[in-house]
């Protein structure tokens, strides 16, 4: 190797490991690379992957069913289903059935805000804020 392509070679070197080093930021703010992640909070923890996430709150559960995918500001809105739950004993003729939901939020960084959007406004949980990383805390009423 000749003396005038080393600095050349070294830009070269600098650039693909700047490249490197801001991939995985790009990934997370696109809604990961398909991994599974655990994001909680009070009240609530969620375990994320490919196909979407699986929720348990204190007094129900819900699912995502499509791809948590942010904007370019962070934001996203997805569909899924939110299932309440009560302390004591279900009926086995009338177990909690899925309602319809919509899980709209924004993640910025390591911390998402979540709110469960439903059309039956009996059952409407309160706004989350969780953190990537964190199994929650979760207290289950049954």
């Amino acid at each position: 190797m000749s003396l005038d392509s080393r600095p050349a070679l070294a830009v070269a070197v600098l650039g693909v490991m700047m490249l490197l080093q801001a991939f995985p930021v790009a990934r997370a703010q696109q809604g990961g690379d398909g991994d599974s992640e655990v994001w909680g909070g009070r009240d609530i923890s969620m375990q994320t992957n490919a196909s979407g996430a699986a929720i348990e709150f204190d007094c129900g559960h819900g699912s995502i069913t499509q791809p948590i995918k942010p904007d370019a500001h962070g934001d996203f809105s997805v569909a899924g289903t939110y299932t309440p739950e009560t302390g004591g004993p279900v009926r086995k003729d009338n177990p909690p059935g899925d309602l319809a939901a919509t899980y709209k939020g924004t993640i910025s960084g390591d911390t998402m805000h979540l709110e469960v959007l439903l059309s039956d406004n009996t059952h409407q949980p309160p706004p989350f804020t969780l953190t990537r990383g964190s199994p929650g805390r979760v207290v289950k009423c049954r």
